[in-house]
């Protein structure tokens, strides 16, 4: 249907959806966050104006039909928009436009077009959206991945402003010439291109400029240029001649607040009634700037969810949301009504089976009912159970139905059908009344209609039996049986996922198998469910069964309270077994009239148009009835006990007398005085009388009325105890002994024949393999399998041991999944499945339901693209919200946003296999194959918390369909479409059929699907029903008609391998034909390159994770793996695993060497190591301690505490440590303060410090002295008790000790880390969780469940270590009045030349101060050095927090920081110590006098030490604070980081230019003596440059000698154009540095430490000193 708009403009909106869907190269990157949306904006706007993508705005007269924009494909358009302008009155206005659609809201393909108060808007989910305010103005905005180039009046979205546009070739072209190059050329249109004219002098120019420069514009101004829309505000005042005033403004002014609005500014309220006013509809009010997202009474958090910019529009007030039931305009929340089949005021309320709600404020508040639970066996084949589950089996036995241990149990046979090879019937029904005798007086049975039995009891149980057209059971329980039955009927807990526990008691995953359990005669064989397809849409099936989908027929009525789908699909395949034999289709119909039923929808005459025989062969006497409900109908029943029905039951059909007759003996209908009576299998005639014993009997009214002759004769009075009463024989009661279980048989013939065969002899059982054993001998079966006593097995997330026959099993609650995958197919948390096409954004989950609030908020909402003439899925879109951050996966990629408000919540993402996944600190993870699955999985915290489209996760299937009003619905159609974000999306009507839309693709789709069914899966089927996922795949595989085939086909069977490997069933099912992923099907096994693994672990054996040990629930994935041999390097470099060495400035560097280690002295150290051939960059904060030293000439070297990992790199963590202060020792001692283990970026694990080599000390003669090296090293990590025992921690040391192990007795630190975050701060990791637990190292770590109240409410696992007493003693001789010279190098470099001598070996690590003329070296995790034949001395150098160091008696050096990028100065004198220092262009002062130190960083050669006096020295540390030492003043020259400068707006011209000199002439101050340069990007200011540019292919300079510079012409990758940076300096200056004498610290607790520490200056010292005392 074409709809003209009059006298409005062309807009011609083209897209070939084919073509944007057949690239599915998909690839992974992070983008980034842009809230100006201007550079993505075309618009055309009043008589002329035009804005072009890259921001020029020109004017363009022409009124022929031009190209808007279009792509730039030759061959073939992807989209294209035209437009057409003429004028009305004088005024500029579009012609008409052209939209196919039926009417509005419309949506197909995957294009939406909709109408507002002010907008027309068409929107493609490729990424194109067209709005046209039904006047003058159009606006088109386009995704970047269609930036470059496009064609068309919009320019070619390159970035770059005028070039290519209006100067081409090196010549400028004029906006004439350049638009009507974009005429589309029409054969049967006769238009004249528009032609030059000359700028007239303007008069208005002053009133545009007062108007667009005033200060209430101010924030647009700041954003956007306003001297071109000055300019154009100008132009349309000239040639405004009949028109007002104010119209001639309007149209740039609104054009000018619209950019504002997509640049992110505040427009003003600057339309008057007087001046260019907006109507509004209702009581809507025009704003400039709000959300399109308007909040409904339906859908009423809409704005919270707004993934669009803001516009201007008509809005409802704040405090208002709108009316979209009653259309009644903007109301209060309050007022709004809610909707289900009709409208229901405040206060109304709607009940049904289950529950009984009412209306507050446009959402539903229920109270659940206790009604009872109905199971049914329909068609001799399906099953569905208390708690709503439904499968299909074909037996050939007795099997248990129900069955109350002390009550009843309830036995089925189902046989084959006579004359159906296939199918199977319900022959008979048992009802077994255990020892009970009051049990059969509590009993009544009657004919309800022709075609239906009913049983009623006292006791709360009802069974009613159909047998015309077949046989079908439906047992009713009462709410007091809940969780204690058992049988096929599952257990009627409310809980979904357990209906299939075996009489062993574990859960099957068939039907077939969990039957098969219930048999009630062993010497049945097993059945096996058939997975062909008996059905092929024939026309018999397609025919009839389509009446119970007909949108106007009696079914219809019903269709909102039961789907209906369930019922086709049970009627196609009756229809193909029972070859077009009209009882089976029959009976399904009266299945579904049944359920109707239920809900209280009863269904009239729908027997008019099929099964009409039925209706129309009742005895001549008998009426056919749709709602039978007397207990009544026979004259036998007259004369029962029980002359009414003990409960209520549901209306049945069939034949039966009409009111106030009685069918007699002959079957005929007489009134209730000509019934006969009936007494020991002999009718008497009504008015005839017998005797009974000493009775006489008259039979009135169906009844016999007896009176005895005897105690009338003798006239004695009765017994005290007894009464004189009428007797009524009763044909149930009988005789019988309490041993004799009472059996109720319902079957015309019940075979009770013995066969002969072997038995067991008594006191043993069969174990199933032909042999007997005693019964805790007995095997158990699970799967088709038998396992032997003490076996064990994983069953989900509980495991099960095998003990007399018995399954028992933990019972730990599992997290949930939610999967979406394919065309709309959905498995919520709770195992309901149901399918929903639908066509726009949904919320799959989110814990904010209703009203109610909390505090760390999630939701996940998902968002099929539609692809194929049919309109089926190709990928998904999914938005993943947590707290204040949101992830967007899309295309394959993912987008990290700001959403600028809620909790931080912690999370990552990354790639597993083939899924991309992010996983969250509160218990939500989501899985995504970067196409159309998408699967959702959450912790049991969370169970009955949470609400959408994956249900509410409380374990009941049958309320999973409960509507964003909170209403329980069973359509699910009606669910699903509640949950859409939009409220102007359409709802979806019908889930359509693709096998029947393209029916010539329905015998490929099976042919193709079959493989899951096959035997490629075999040894899945027995664990997860194939059958399922077989429709789905032939479904989805029908409907990618056109492209695509195999990505539909692949992900539909990848969902099926998906189960199969969570159940622990892993299927390698493609190959080189089907679906291949990788390239590797004939390579060797053991070549270093990825291989297919269909199951894929979630974290694999790297050389960053060696272990390969996973803490997270992440399932198994599908994916790829390296042999066991090789390892992948960071950079994704496949080695063998002995092949991790590297090169880094012309230097080797082998596996786990450091590269470099320094600090900025403000508390960061920064180093890089080899890792898997890759360099792997880390910071983490140190504490630099300088040691005092001792009476000599002496070079004290403090480097800092990043040491190499021995395992696997990680980001920084931070230790928690506690300390118990240890005994002091006389002598010279230090502290040992334990450093946090360093890590890089990688996979989470632990790691452990190594310590860097060093060069021995080299001495000469000296006098001898000895003391002690007191120190401490690490013990292993204890974790000896299992808190899913008592749900509590005790890691104590004396439950270590009464474990075997064994823990020292001196502790003078304690590490404590939860298992399965070990890396994770342990304070940090109590904070997040709300863990109270103590971790002490007087006594080890507690953790009390009683203290828990933040669910779980239960204690998680905990590791602890102990940092134990280290005594070692070394004997040094040091010679008298001569140099000690020690050479200390990193990893880094190759070691220095020292001295002639003896040597000690010295390890370091930053050292602690101490008294006395010793320096004693400590180490925690190093040997006690080792010192050679002659005089030593020992050199002490550990790792705690910074302190100066005080020198006596003698010069002193001390050893400034070096940093990596700087140009070494020098200092000379004799003895001298030279200090070596590297920066980009600076070359700093000489100073003298002094020993002189060399001081080296990572990118120069290793320093060779000078003959003599000497100490080369590579450290990071602050200045030292000496005393008594000659004297000498030198100033100290350090660095002081600036402030963040950010002068220029690349948004101006998409370039940046962060210079000095633009830094200056902005009027700021800069320092002329700079070290270094620090870049950052403004939006990621935390991330390291290098890392940023690489990711996002920036082209960019960063340089001390000039600053940052980013050209857009350099830029190469979309969007190509610089991104915002920022840069600071560090300056020199100038400070002196007094020295003075520390406290000892010796052996201070931790807490002591931190507080005697020095506040440092937030400098880079970078010069030797020496200072007088």
């Amino acid at each position: 249907v074409v709809k003209k708009l009059p006298v409005l403009p062309l807009i011609c909106v083209q897209l070939a959806l084919m073509g944007f869907f057949s690239d599915f190269n998909l690839y992974l990157c992070k983008c980034f966050p842009v809230h100006n949306h201007v550079s993505s904006i075309c618009s055309t706007w009043g008589r002329e104006h035009f804005k072009t993508f890259d921001g020029d705005v020109y004017q363009f007269p022409g009124t022929c039909e031009y190209n808007l924009v279009s792509d730039c494909h030759e061959s073939y358009q992807e989209f294209s928009v035209h437009l057409k302008r003429t004028e009305n009155d004088g005024n500029p206005t579009v012609s008409y436009v052209l939209i196919f659609v039926v009417n509005l809201p419309y949506y197909k393909a995957g294009v939406q077009v909709e109408k507002n108060a002010v907008y027309i808007k068409l929107q493609s989910k490729v990424g194109i959206t067209v709005m046209w305010n039904g006047d003058d103005a159009v606006m088109v905005e386009l995704d970047h991945e269609y930036a470059s180039p496009t064609c068309g009046l919009c320019g070619d979205f390159n970035g770059v402003s005028v070039y290519d546009e209006f100067i081409q070739n090196g010549r400028k072209i004029s906006p004439i010439e350049f638009g009507n190059k974009h005429k589309v050329h029409r054969s049967n249109e006769d238009c004249e291109d528009p032609y030059e004219e000359e700028d007239e002098s303007l008069e208005s120019q002053t009133i545009c400029e007062e108007m667009l420069r005033s200060e209430s514009w101010s924030s647009c101004t700041k954003l956007i240029n306003p001297a071109p829309y000055i300019q154009a505000c100008v132009q349309d005042m000239c040639s405004c001649t009949n028109s007002s005033e104010d119209f001639c403004v309007c149209s740039t002014l609104s054009e000018f607040s619209r950019q504002c609005s997509h640049a992110g500014g505040e427009p003003p309220s600057w339309r008057t009634p007087q001046f260019c006013a907006k109507q509004c509809p209702f009581n809507m009010v025009y704003e400039e700037s709000g959300s399109p997202c308007m909040d409904t009474c339906t859908h009423q958090d809409t704005s919270s969810l707004c993934e669009e910019h803001k516009m201007d529009g008509c809005f409802c007030p704040p405090g208002t949301v709108f009316d979209d039931i009653s259309m009644r305009g903007c109301i209060a929340q309050s007022e709004c009504q809610c909707k289900h089949s009709k409208v229901y005021n405040f206060g109304e309320i709607y009940q049904q089976d289950r529950e009984k709600c009412t209306c507050l404020e446009g959402r539903w508040t229920c109270e659940i009912l206790q009604t009872p639970a109905t199971c049914a066996v329909e068609e001799g084949s399906h099953v569905t159970t208390f708690d709503g589950k439904t499968y299909t089996f074909h037996g050939e036995c007795y099997y248990t139905l129900a069955k109350l241990e002390s009550k009843f149990t309830i036995l089925v046979q189902l046989v084959p059908c006579a004359n159906q090879e296939f199918d199977t019937c319900l022959k008979n029904v048992k009802i077994l009344l255990n020892n009970d005798k009051n049990n059969v007086r509590d009993i009544s049975i009657f004919h309800a209609s022709s075609f239906h039995i009913l049983l009623q009891t006292s006791f709360g149980l009802q069974i009613q039996i159909q047998h015309v057209p077949l046989m079908q059971v439906y047992v009713s329980l009462e709410q007091s049986y809940r969780a204690k039955t058992r049988g096929l009927c599952g257990n009627y807990n409310m809980v979904l996922s357990d209906d299939m526990k075996t009489p062993q008691g574990i859960i099957e995953g068939t039907a077939a198998t969990f039957s098969n359990s219930w048999k009630a005669n062993l010497m049945c064989q097993d059945r096996e469910e058939r997975l062909d397809d008996p059905c092929s849409l024939s026309k018999y099936a397609k025919h009839w069964c389509a009446l119970l989908l007909s949108p106007n027929n009696t079914f219809t009525q019903c269709h909102s309270v039961v789907d209906p789908e369930i019922y086709y699909k049970r009627c196609t395949y009756a229809s193909c077994n029972c070859e077009k034999s009209e009882a089976c289709l029959c009976a399904v119909f009266s299945s579904y009239t049944r359920a109707c039923a239920s809900k209280g929808v009863f269904l009239i005459d729908w027997r008019e148009k099929v099964c009409g025989k039925y209706t129309e062969s009742c005895p001549a006497s008998q009426t056919f009835s749709y709602k039978h409900q007397r207990c009544q109908l026979t004259c036998k029943s007259l004369g029962s006990v029980q002359q009414s029905c003990i409960s209520d039951f549901l209306p049945v059909d069939g034949c039966s007398c009409s009111e106030g007759l009685y069918q007699n003996e002959n079957g005929i209908c007489v009134p209730l005085e000509k019934c006969p009576c009936y007494h020991n299998e002999v009718y008497i005639k009504p008015g005839k009388s017998i005797s009974i014993k000493d009775e006489h009997c008259v039979c009135t009214n169906g009844v016999l009325h007896c009176h005895s002759w005897r105690l009338r004769s003798s006239g004695q009075p009765c017994n005290p105890q007894k009464t004189n009463t009428q007797y009524f024989p009763d044909s149930f009661r009988q005789p019988f002994t309490a041993s004799i279980m009472i059996v109720i048989l319902l079957s015309s013939q019940i075979s009770t024949d013995c066969e002969s065969g072997c038995v067991c002899p008594g006191g043993l059982l069969d174990d199933g393999k032909g042999s007997c054993v005693n019964e805790n001998e007995c095997p158990c079966q699970h799967n088709g399998h038998l396992y032997i006593p003490g076996a064990q097995i994983p069953n989900q997330c509980n495991t099960c041991a095998c003990k007399g026959g018995k399954w028992k099993c933990t019972e730990e609650k599992c997290p949930g999944t939610c999967i979406i995958y394919g065309s709309g197919h959905y498995e919520t948390f709770d195992q309901q499945t149901y399918g929903f096409q639908g066509h726009c954004a949904y919320v799959a989950v989110k814990n904010n339901c209703g009203n109610k609030q909390v505090q760390d908020k999630f939701e996940v909402i998902t968002e099929n693209v539609p692809c194929g003439t049919t309109g089926t899925t190709c990928s998904k879109t999914v938005r993943i919200h947590l707290g204040r951050k949101e992830i967007k996966l899309s295309k394959g990629k993912y987008e990290e946003s700001d959403l600028g408000n809620g909790t931080e919540i912690q999370y990552r993402i990354r790639k597993v296999g083939l899924y991309l996944v992010v996983e969250s600190a509160i218990g939500l993870a989501v899985m995504w194959d970067r196409k159309t699955t998408v699967r959702i999985l959450l912790e049991p915290q969370h169970s009955g918390e949470v609400c959408g489209l994956c249900g509410n996760f409380d374990g009941d299937g049958q309320n999973d369909f409960t509507t964003s009003g909170q209403l329980v619905v069973s359509n699910p159609l009606e669910f699903a479409n509640s949950w859409k974000v939009s409220s102007n999306c359409p709802d979806v009507e019908v889930n359509v059929n693709p096998c029947e839309a393209t029916p010539n693709r329905h015998h490929w789709a099976k042919m193709k699907c079959s493989i899951i069914t096959g035997q490629t899966f075999k040894d899945c089927h027995n664990k997860v029903d194939p059958r399922p996922f077989h429709d789905n795949c032939v479904k989805d595989s029908c409907a990618c008609d056109s492209g695509g085939d195999c990505e539909c086909f692949c992900t539909a069977v990848a969902a099926y391998a998906q189960a199969c490997n969570e159940a622990g069933v892993c299927v390698a099912w493609r190959t080189p034909d089907i679906c291949p992923v990788f390239c590797d099907y004939y390579n060797s096994p053991d070549d270093c390159k990825w291989h297919y693994n269909p199951c894929h672990t979630p974290c694999y054996k790297t050389c960053l994770n060696p272990q390969g040990i996973c803490s997270n629930p992440i399932p198994n994935l599908e994916g790829k793996r390296l042999p066991r041999t090789c390892c992948r390097t960071l950079h994704q470099i496949i080695l063998p695993v002995k092949k991790c060495s590297m090169m880094f400035s012309d230097v080797t560097f082998t596996e786990n060497e450091v590269i470099y280690n320094v600090t900025d002295s403000l508390g960061m150290c920064y180093y890089a190591i080899c890792i898997n051939a890759t360099v792997i960059h880390g910071n983490q904060s140190c504490n630099i301690t300088t040691p005092t030293t001792t009476a000599g000439p002496t070079a004290t070297t403090t480097i800092p505490n990043t040491q190499p990992p021995t395992a696997t790199p990680l980001p920084t963590t931070t230790t928690t440590i506690t300390t118990k202060p240890p005994t002091t020792t006389a002598g010279p001692t230090t502290t040992p303060i334990t450093q946090p283990p360093t890590t890089t970026a990688g996979q989470p694990t632990t790691t452990t410090a190594t310590t860097p080599k060093t060069q021995p000390p080299t001495t000469t003669a000296a006098p001898t002295t000895t003391n002690p090296c007191i120190t401490c090293e690490w013990s292993d990590w204890y974790n000896v008790h299992d808190p899913s025992t008592d749900h509590s921690d005790w890691e104590t040391y004396e439950n270590i000790t009464n474990s075997g192990l064994q823990i020292c007795d001196k502790r003078w630190f304690i590490d404590c880390r939860a298992v399965h975050f070990p890396d994770m701060d342990f304070n940090d990791y109590k904070n997040q969780t709300g863990q109270i637990v103590s971790c002490d190292v007087d006594y080890g770590l507690i953790c009390k469940v009683e203290d828990q109240s933040r669910p779980p409410r239960k204690c998680f696992d905990y590791k602890i270590r102990v940092c134990c007493e280290v005594n070692t003693c070394v004997s040094t001789t040091p010679t008298p009045g001569l140099t000690t010279t020690t050479t200390i190098t990193t990893p880094t470099f190759q070691p220095p030349t020292t001295t002639e001598g003896p040597t000690t070996t010295v390890t370091a690590q930053s050292p602690t101060p101490t008294a006395g003329l010793t320096t004693t070296t400590t180490t925690p995790t190093t040997q006690p050095p080792t010192t050679t034949a002659g005089p030593t001395t020992t050199t002490t150098v550990t790792t705690p927090t910074t302190q100066p160091p005080t020198t006596t008696a003698g010069p002193t050096t001390a050893i400034i920081v070096t940093t990596p990028t700087t140009e070494p100065p020098t200092t000379t004198a004799s003895p001298t110590t030279t200090t070596t220092l590297t920066t980009p262009t600076t070359q700093h002062p000489t100073t003298t006098p002094g020993a002189t130190t060399t001081s080296t960083t990572p990118t120069t050669q290793p320093p060779t030490t000078t003959v003599g006096s000497t100490t080369t020295t590579t450290v990071t540390t602050q200045p030292p604070t000496t005393t008594a030492a000659p004297t000498t003043t030198n100033p100290c020259i350090a660095c002081e980081w600036s402030d963040w400068y950010n002068v220029h707006d690349p948004s101006t011209d998409h370039s940046d230019w962060e210079t000095y000199e633009n830094i200056t002439n902005s009027g700021l101050q800069i320092c002329d003596k700079r070290w270094f340069i620090d870049c950052r990007a403004v939006h990621f200011p935390d991330m390291d440059f290098n890392d940023y540019k690489n990711q996002t292919g920036q082209v960019v300079s960063c340089d001390v000698d000039y600053g940052l510079i980013c050209k857009v012409e350099d830029q190469s990758r979309p969007p190509r154009k610089c991104f915002d940076y920022k840069i600071r300096v560090c300056c020199e200056v100038n400070i002196c540095v007094s020295t003075t004498q520390q406290p000892n610290l010796l052996r201070q607790p931790w807490d002591q430490l931190q507080r005697l520490q020095p506040q440092q200056p937030n400098l880079l010292l970078l010069q030797d000193q020496q200072q007088p005392q």
